[in-house]
């Protein structure tokens, strides 16, 4: 009886959704994002069953699962890999949401945007679990931004380390905070699915009539078979071409408490915030621009109507999208970068544009919003 329920359910949730029956390949990085997500977990988990932390820290448990444990090196490459998988569709993501307006649906615009943050979030602790030189000062840096915070700054700081200095208690912290995390994440992706299920998807078209809409399954279920085939192709090229192509070669060294690295820099995802970050001189300025940098994303759900779904056709519209996709990837490049001739100056022009065409955007929206 509980596996008819159970089935039943499944079915209704997933394969009778009434689906836009003009659904592209552009809505399948939702369906991606669940697949690696579950790859993710169950990888983290195996990890986590050989992962250890020493007064050394947990440099020495990772030589120990890339070398002695037997498939430990596929295992970790697959975490690896994944969470630039994971983070690129992501963006991606979001970008066709901008694209089809997607943001008009606010209550699943928001959920999403709230995922993202966690994601984020779950992503940067999983980054400082190697506990290599690049990992510690990358960690120290971000986190003692957090003292600019007035007031609360500097006990919040301590209290993420668990003293006065980043340390071993600061790895225990971000390796339960990286576990706990990684596992809510799951329910506020069920939030985001139930959202958009009460909701409804949106479409190319921008055409909301029930009339309009075809069942899951067999049609996009079918879609969705073959983005998994692309899913396991990519996983196979970063695991088996190159492993090594998205970690930074300093990472691999062992911590060197009296020596920082030449050049400190996050992972790639993180790099356009790291960018705007090291362009403000302020250091409040820059946590501050930090968020907001990704926050933004907020206003542009305030008040849609169809004035927003006739928006995203115009050329304005995809001008200004352009644009700023362009100046999100060069701020990515630039934040790869010493800061040096010309790489701080592009990096300063960028930032400036970044979000100059982002109140652009929020004026134009509002626009269309006030007129229709």
């Amino acid at each position: 009886m509980f596996f008819n329920i159970f089935k039943s359910s499944i079915k209704g949730f997933l394969l009778n959704l009434p689906t836009p029956i003009n659904l592209n390949y552009w809505y399948g990085f939702g369906s991606m994002l669940g697949l690696i997500y579950s790859i993710q977990i169950i990888s983290g988990l195996i990890l986590s069953w050989f992962y250890f932390i020493d007064l050394s820290g947990g440099f020495k448990s990772l030589i120990l699962i890339m070398q002695d444990v037997w498939g430990g090196w596929f295992i970790r490459f697959i975490h690896s890999s994944g969470v630039s998988l994971f983070m690129f569709i992501m963006y991606l993501h979001i970008l066709r949401g901008l694209i089809y307006g997607s943001f008009c649906k606010v209550d699943v615009w928001y959920s999403g945007i709230l995922l993202l943050f966690i994601c984020m979030g779950s992503a940067f602790l999983g980054y400082v679990l190697p506990w290599g030189s690049m990992s510690y000062w990358g960690m120290t840096v971000v986190t003692n931004m957090l003292s600019a915070i007035p007031m609360v700054g500097v006990y919040l700081v301590e209290t993420i380390w668990g003293g006065s200095s980043a340390g071993v208690s600061t790895l225990v912290r971000f390796f339960s905070f990286h576990y706990l995390l990684s596992l809510f994440i799951m329910v506020f992706i069920l939030i985001h699915l139930i959202l958009l299920h009460e909701c409804g998807s949106s479409n190319p078209l921008g055409v909301y009539y029930s009339c309009e809409k075809f069942t899951f399954h067999p049609l996009f279920s079918l879609k969705d078979t073959l983005v998994f085939v692309l899913v396991v192709f990519l996983y196979w090229f970063c695991i088996f071409v190159c492993p090594y192509l998205l970690l930074d070669a300093i990472n691999f060294e062992e911590i060197n408490f009296m020596m920082t690295p030449s050049h400190i820099k996050p992972e790639w995802y993180f790099l356009f915030i790291y960018c705007i970050l090291r362009s403000t001189p302020s250091k409040l300025g820059g946590v501050i621009l930090m968020v907001m940098a990704i926050l933004m994303l907020v206003f542009l759900g305030i008040g849609k109507n169809l004035g927003s779904v006739l928006m995203v056709k115009t050329l304005y519209w995809k001008l200004m999208l352009s644009s700023f996709l362009l100046v999100f990837i060069i701020l990515t490049i630039m934040g790869g970068y010493t800061v040096e001739y010309p790489y701080d100056i592009l990096g300063n022009v960028n930032s400036v544009l970044y979000f100059f065409i982002y109140v652009i955007m929020l004026l134009y929206s509002f626009m269309f919003n006030f007129v229709y």
